[in-house]
């Protein structure tokens, strides 16, 4: 018979092992240890004065508030020690979470690092407010872990975008692109251009609803906005799309466009305009590298989305100052003349001390040296991903097949016929690989999420697979494993007040 404190003992290992089991995404390792530590009343919080773990700090204190209980004043203290030990990790982010019946111990490569660890423990925290005792040594597979927001078809207000971004620090995502611009409203205000917002945040309806829709962030909430990000070590990478979603603009300013149309509106339905900003219009050039440096000092993240997708040029093809440029640059293609636009928008950036991201198009022969790529058309992932370890150029994969969240989740929930079903095992079966591949990215484009509710519906559970495709190990990802966490997982989503959408039983066999 065995002893009945090896049987304590064991159970105590038992609890730390399922309590472990509920993290996402997946840590690297995680080693049980021996008993509880037990939620107490007295509580200390201490960082060794280091000014950049304030936040995690803080972060801890709301999770004690959250779960606090009145116990008796004989009740041990709860220790909880946070430090940053830069060479104990090579990866910054990386972190180590031990708990011991007396103690709580985190250690990270950076502040950042230390934050994750806050994350984890935040999903340790038993109903009773008891936390397992284990040690979990993790670090991030991708240093790009994103999701995207669409504010450009749908305005979503700053106290929203908040909630989202507490949302993703939950799960270690640590990029929120902001869409700003396209066909159905500009949203980020420029000084230099004011009509960009008097006319182009506004649209008379969205697809014959009779219901004007309206709304654009000033300079300074976006400034505010990034602070707040940063604190929770997420970097806003803003976008302004160009030459093509560009209606909203061209309707403000006609002669941004090849064609000067006084009565061009902003765009009321979904779909490719082929009214784009005119290359060969020294003063179209002029206004993107305006607009491109008034936003570039606004966020502080060093790079900066310039899109590059989904641009008909036939009107290109037209244009006598389109052919005029190319003829003078020498060259043969209105593809080229494309890449000649991205690379002087890259010049701006460069000045700014920002490097270009771009949505990556087969057809584009050139782009600029130093810009990232990021994959995202169905069935071209393998294409884009040799071309991006030809050229060098750091790779985000955000494939339609995996990472599209703004497809339904089940046949049923189609807005339109033409989306495909993105399930959440096909968002959990996405493995991203490629020699240049710096991470992942899903997108919820704002066609069809007219809110933040939408946004997280979509959203979630689905950022929950992503995360693991963008943190975990490989070898220690598993469809069996993560369908036993959603549980957990969905009942803390709920406690903490971000909507979700439920699978069904059979979406999860």
């Amino acid at each position: 018979m065995k002893h009945p404190f090896t049987l304590i003992v064991a159970l105590f290992a038992t609890v730390g092992i399922a309590a472990a089991q509920h993290i996402v995404p997946e840590p690297a390792s995680v080693i049980p240890g021996k008993g509880v530590n037990r939620k107490g009343a007295r509580t200390s919080v201490m960082n060794g004065g280091d000014t950049t773990l304030d936040f995690a700090s803080q972060a801890i204190s709301t999770v004690i508030r959250h779960d606090l209980k009145s116990h008796p004043d004989n009740y041990q203290r709860r220790f909880y020690k946070l430090a940053v030990d830069a060479d104990a990790f090579p990866n910054p982010e990386a972190y180590r979470l031990t708990i011991t019946p007396r103690e709580v111990r985190i250690t990270g490569g950076s502040s950042a690092g230390v934050f994750y660890g806050v994350q984890t423990l935040r999903q340790l925290i038993d109903e009773n407010g008891d936390l397992p005792c284990v040690t979990v040594e993790d670090e991030p597979r991708f240093a790009h872990r994103g999701l995207m927001l669409d504010p450009a078809r749908h305005f979503l207000p700053v106290t929203d975008l908040k909630r989202f971004i507490d949302a993703m620090a939950l799960y270690k995502f640590n990029v929120l692109h902001l869409h700003l611009t396209d066909d159905q409203g500009w949203r980020v205000e420029i000084g230099k251009y004011p009509r960009l917002t008097e006319i182009g945040s506004v649209r008379a309806e969205t697809d014959g609803d009779g219901i004007p829709h309206r709304g654009y962030y000033t300079q300074a909430e976006l400034r505010e906005l990034a602070a707040y990000a940063a604190e929770r070590h997420v970097e806003i990478v803003p976008e302004f799309d160009i030459p093509g979603h560009s209606v909203a603009a061209v309707a403000s300013y006609p002669w941004l466009s090849c064609q000067t149309i006084d009565t061009l509106q902003v765009r009321t339905t979904a779909g490719v305009s082929p009214d784009l900003l005119c290359a060969g219009n020294d003063s179209t050039v002029a206004f993107v590298r305006d607009v491109v440096r008034e936003i570039a000092a606004v966020f502080p993240s060093p790079r900066f989305h310039i899109g590059g997708d989904e641009a008909p040029l036939d009107r290109w093809a037209q244009c006598p100052k389109c052919q005029a440029r190319k003829t003078a640059l020498g060259l043969k293609t209105d593809a080229e003349l494309m890449g000649w636009l991205l690379g002087q928008v890259s010049e701006t950036l460069e000045e700014a001390g920002k490097k270009p991201m771009i949505w990556y198009e087969t057809n584009v022969p050139r782009y600029p040296a130093e810009a990232t790529m990021f994959a995202w058309r169905m069935g071209l992932t393998p294409a884009v991903t040799d071309s991006a370890a030809a050229c060098g150029w750091p790779l985000v994969l955000a494939p339609g097949e995996h990472a599209y969240f703004d497809y339904p989740q089940a046949a049923d929930e189609r807005p339109a016929e033409w989306m495909p079903v993105l399930s959440l095992r096909r968002a959990y079966d996405f493995d991203p690989q490629g020699p240049t591949a710096i991470g992942v990215e899903a997108t919820l484009w704002g066609e069809y999420i007219p809110d933040i509710d939408k946004a997280f519906y979509m959203a979630f559970p689905r950022a929950l697979a992503l995360s693991e495709a963008a943190w975990s190990r490989p070898e220690n990802r598993s469809w069996e494993r993560f369908r036993a966490k959603l549980p957990h997982q969905l009942r803390l989503l709920e406690q903490v007040g971000i909507p979700f959408r439920r699978p069904a039983d059979k979406e999860l066999d």
